[in-house]
């Protein structure tokens, strides 16, 4: 199937489609174009980055901002939501099955339930490592 573009379109495709090039029958413009790959149903992108340790360097300013109200409810959702992960999935699910609901706890559960409880540092931490070995495959 080919499709007439013009600047500013956008074309969405499953990617596991078979895809070729085409033939480009514009004769003043070059093909140009921007393939973003998203890589899940969550349309997030490839790139990664450090949320354990984002959670870790974090962890202590929030702890003492919520113990001495100087954070609302609603903003530390906030950052919570901004740092920590919100997917419980990919995840193994031999080594960390669903518990009291139909997902694992994601990170984001998890560093609530540690501000929550107050967790010392090195708590969080374990937690962390131990929730991301529990997702490897």
């Amino acid at each position: 199937m080919q499709l007439p573009l013009s600047k500013g379109d956008a074309l969405f495709f499953n990617p596991a489609l078979f895809h070729a090039a085409g033939a480009n029958r514009t004769l003043d413009v070059q093909r140009m174009v921007n393939l973003l790959q998203v890589s899940s149903a969550y349309g997030r992108a490839m790139e990664t980055v450090n949320r354990i340790r984002m959670c870790e360097a974090v962890f202590p300013v929030l702890l003492e901002c919520k113990a001495s109200g100087r954070i609302s409810a609603a903003d530390l959702d906030t950052v919570i939501a901004s740092m920590a992960e919100g997917h419980a999935f990919p995840t193994n699910l031999d080594r960390d099955p669903p518990t009291g609901g139909l997902a694992p706890a994601s990170q984001q559960a998890l560093l609530r339930r540690a501000l929550d409880e107050a967790w010392p540092q090195a708590a969080l931490r374990d937690a962390l490592q131990h929730q991301a070995w529990k997702r490897m495959s």
